[in-house]
């Protein structure tokens, strides 16, 4: 059994210093919804892999993301040690500063540990304003 009694003490790490592609949306809004079934990070406390199928959904305003450089960037929080609660809400921060959408919302269905399952979501901006 995990001993969780420093948690406070946990080193928390980032994914820094990526820089987004993007692509000039010209007019074009479409809500653009992706799925990633790969995504995987660390438990800061045991080390073990935290893993779950990361979903991605935006209302672009004048930028794109690029598909490829946000699979890369989902692909780097690999080997990062952070808490399942805060990836997701740091995932949606990165994203929503690179494209400035109406809005974005980041949602993380985790493979159960311990018989829970575990789901994590992030809105930033404006959903009403679709």
């Amino acid at each position: 059994m995990t001993d969780y009694s420093k948690a406070n003490d946990a080193v928390i790490e980032k994914v820094v210093g990526y820089s987004f592609d993007t692509i000039p949306a010209r007019g074009h809004e479409p809500v653009v919804r992706w799925e990633y079934p790969e995504f995987q990070s660390l438990c800061p406390v045991s080390g073990r892999h935290d893993q779950g199928t990361l979903i991605i959904t935006y209302k672009p305003v004048k930028l794109l993301l690029e598909s490829k450089s946000v699979r890369d960037y989902l692909g780097a929080w690999r080997n990062k040690s952070i808490w399942q609660e805060y990836v997701t809400d740091v995932i949606a921060q990165d994203l929503f500063a690179a494209a400035k959408p109406r809005w974005i919302e980041v949602t993380i269905q985790w493979a159960p540990r311990g018989g829970i399952f575990a789901t994590t979501t992030s809105v930033k901006g404006n959903m009403k304003k679709l």
